[in-house]
Order: C-alpha cells, then structure tokens, then sequence
C-alpha cells in the first residue's frame, strides 16, 4: 500500500496531468440554493438503425458535512426540450450525506438520446452545492450498457433570500 501514491503520482506525470491539474475540478462552492442540470439518455444508437433502450436513474447527493439540504424540484425534459415528467410536488429535505433518487424506466423509453434532469434545490445557510449523477443502463441477450453523467450547475445562489 506504501507503493500505491507515488505510483499513482508517477502515473500522472507519465500522462502529462499534474497533481493540481487533477484536483483543480474539486473546488468547493457553498451557495444557498441552485439548479443543476443533469444529461441522461433514455436510448443509445448501437449501430446507424438500430437504438437500445435504457433505464435512467437520477441520483442527488448532499455531501454537506454539516446542513440539510432541500430538493425543491424535479424535473424530466426529452430531447425535444419538452417537459416529460414532474417528480415532485413537496419538496424533499436531506440530511447530511443523504440521497434520494428518481427512475425512467428502461419500458418508459421516452426522452430519446438528448433527455435531461433540472434539478433545483435549496438551504437555509451556504452548504457545499449538491452532487447529481445519471446513471444508464440497459441491454439485450449478453450485451450490456451502462455508462455515468454528472451534473452542472447552470444557476448558483450565493445570498441568502431577505
């Protein structure tokens, strides 16, 4: 295990990234509130005619070490920009570390290659923003697909509201 950090170091070095290169994306933002806007895909194209159906799930993370957080909505819009699905008419409160999660399922098949999550949320004092993650899947007889998309953050709230 003594070995495991200088090789994972050298490795880096070999690839041309370095160590602060590789930390760079993990800046911590607090902020009040926010939408994140999460990539899914409801089908995938295996060849130029043919499509695969897959299964989305959302997964919305609070990594606040300290404050809940609050989903205020959810939302499912297709590759047309059209709303597709409302997840939530309360909102959902997270402890510290908790998540919550919201399926298409792999029958619904509806969304097409450009589908995507608006995830909007909210806290009573400035946390660590919420992580959100899409997850795929999806196959036919021995073949299999799954594949991750993260979330970004396409509005931030920095001030508390008055």
């Amino acid at each position: 295990m003594k070995h495991f950090l200088p090789a994972v170091l050298l490795g880096l070095a070999v690839t041309g990234v370095s160590v602060t290169q590789a930390w760079a994306d993990n800046t911590l933002i607090r902020s009040v509130g926010g939408t994140i806007y999460v990539p899914a895909f409801s089908t995938a194209f295996v060849s130029e005619s043919n499509k695969q159906p897959l299964a989305t799930i959302l997964v919305v993370h609070n990594v606040d070490p300290k404050s809940s957080i609050s989903l205020t909505s959810v939302r499912y819009y297709g590759s047309d920009g059209g709303l597709i699905r409302t997840f939530e008419d309360t909102p959902i409160d997270l402890t510290t570390f908790q998540s919550s999660d919201f399926a298409i399922g792999l029958r619904e098949n509806v969304g097409g290659a450009g589908a995507n999550f608006i995830v909007e949320w909210s806290a009573e004092v400035p946390v660590v923003e919420p992580v959100a993650n899409a997850l795929m899947t999806g196959g036919t007889g021995t073949q299999g697909l799954s594949f991750r998309t993260d979330g970004y953050v396409i509005d931030r709230i920095t001030e508390p509201a008055q």
